[in-house]
């Protein structure tokens, strides 16, 4: 009997230490939610370009140099490459994300039938690929219909060639035209940028010239495309008999050397993104746009839809993730102090990979911030809380002791330095969305409460003559 006794009390005291961190993992628990996005898989049955394409392409190419008077002669020969290329896509204006991006396709240097392998050797690619895929994430179709990352041009030079007007939420390969812009550069090699959104491209007509860096059109999902992305194409001459794979890599059989001023690592490991939401985003099926459900702004009270009250969604985007990698997640205080910390740990590889986390939100007024930290990468995002209850946090000067907390609904709060005559002393006691569920008049330093709530997360505030003296946080569960 003795001995059940003190396993009874064992287990009561582990529940209480582990539901002191109850408020905030309780429904993070429950309501994670990760996405993994791949584009749809192309193969050399099903590619980004067809032979049918490449060789309409060549033959435009070809009738617009006679066109431009533009003498082949006087360029190098594949290899010997003049050119340098900066990264051929950029965030537009409206577009604050720490990153907007993943590679999902290099060149495929293998060119035995069902056989694959990258520059550097991975499996990065499709069979048959030609070029670069550079796709937009996250929320790819969003980011496309709000113009948030443009194409330019990788190098300066002339455009050889372009073509619009065609549809641009194509979810697969069907056999349809792409909009594009192709550069032409001083040492004859070609740039094809490909998929483009329908009516997006450069205003420049044919034959005009490019800077490095300038506008070329918005990335799309034009053409034999499964998703927004940019298809680039880099040849050293003006048949894709002489396309090279501008990365440089021990496996790379077409070329050298890098074309890049500066190479990107083959896997980018990083978050891209970190945000606030006011419920679950929505996912939906190509080619709808994602409904993002993002907030700068939490009114309180606050009740989420779909969300316990006082909850809101925290989300990150990884891209290249590395099994065993942990990141690291905390809210900061508007004095940059530590309102939350927890963690996430990668159980596998993957291309991107998307996670959120309920969280309780903080209640006292001020911005806050969101913080993300993997591979020694931290992406940050602010958030406003707005309170107009004035309903604050836990005290910190430890002017109210209150045990237990946790609770079943029963606690005592001793107040301390309140001179127990005072007859202007009151409690209140809120729950998450602010509602009152209890005021009390104070008689005397130590305050028995008992409330018959359900389970959550309360507020109590004590003040002397309508000053605020002391507020805190209570939380109650039946099992104890």
């Amino acid at each position: 009997m003795n001995n059940t006794i003190l396993q009874l009390k064992c287990l009561l005291l582990i529940l209480l230490c582990t539901l002191s961190t109850y408020a905030q993992e309780e429904y993070s628990r429950l309501q994670n939610r990760a996405e993994e996005i791949f584009t749809q898989p192309f193969s050399a049955n099903r590619p980004c370009i067809t032979d049918q394409e490449y060789e309409i392409l060549e033959n435009r190419f070809s009738e617009n140099i006679k066109l431009l008077n533009i003498d082949n002669t006087r360029f190098t020969t594949q290899g010997n490459a003049i050119v340098s290329l900066s990264w051929p896509v950029k965030a537009a204006s409206n577009l604050q994300d720490c990153s907007y991006y993943h590679v999902s396709a290099y060149v495929d240097q293998n060119t035995a039938s069902a056989s694959i392998q990258d520059y550097n050797c991975g499996s990065i690619t499709y069979d048959g690929h030609k070029g670069t895929d550079i796709s937009i994430w996250p929320y790819n179709f969003y980011k496309m219909d709000s113009n948030m990352v443009e194409v330019i041009a990788a190098a300066p030079g002339i455009i050889l060639d372009r073509h619009d007007g065609e549809f641009d939420r194509n979810c697969s390969s069907n056999g349809s035209f792409a909009n594009y812009v192709v550069i032409q550069h001083i040492d004859g090699s070609l740039i094809l940028y490909f998929h483009m959104k329908n009516g997006s491209l450069t205003s420049k007509a044919i034959g005009d010239s490019v800077i490095n860096g300038e506008y070329l059109g918005i990335v799309g999902s034009s053409g034999n495309s499964s998703g927004p992305h940019l298809h680039f194409e880099v040849w050293s001459g003006s048949t894709v008999a002489t396309r090279i794979d501008p990365f440089s890599g021990l496996c790379n059989s077409l070329n050298a050397s890098s074309w890049w001023t500066a190479q990107k690592s083959h896997r980018e490991t990083s978050i891209v993104k970190a945000s606030v939401h006011s419920t679950d985003i929505l996912f939906t099926v190509c080619p709808n746009s994602e409904v993002l459900n993002e907030s700068k702004l939490f009114h309180i009270p606050f009740s989420g839809s779909g969300l316990p009250p006082g909850y809101a969604k925290f989300y990150i985007f990884i891209r290249d993730e590395i099994a065993g990698l942990t990141g690291n997640l905390s809210i900061l205080n508007p004095d940059g102090s530590t309102y939350l910390t927890w963690t996430y740990n990668s159980p596998s590889d993957n291309k991107v990979k998307t996670f959120g986390w309920s969280k309780i939100l903080p209640t006292t007024s001020g911005t806050y911030s969101f913080n993300a930290t993997y591979n020694g990468i931290t992406c940050s995002s602010s958030f406003e809380i707005d309170n107009p209850t004035g309903i604050e946090t836990p005290d910190t000067n430890s002017s109210t002791i209150v045990y237990p907390n946790p609770s079943n609904g029963i606690f005592t709060l001793n107040v301390k330095y309140i001179n127990s005559n005072l007859i202007n002393g009151t409690i209140k006691i809120y729950n998450a969305i602010g509602e009152l569920v209890l005021i009390s008049k104070i008689l005397n330093s130590k305050i028995e409460i008992k409330l018959n709530d359900k389970n959550g997360i309360y507020f109590y505030k004590i003040t002397d003559s309508n000053q605020l003296f002391s507020s805190g946080k209570i939380i109650i569960h039946s099992e104890l």
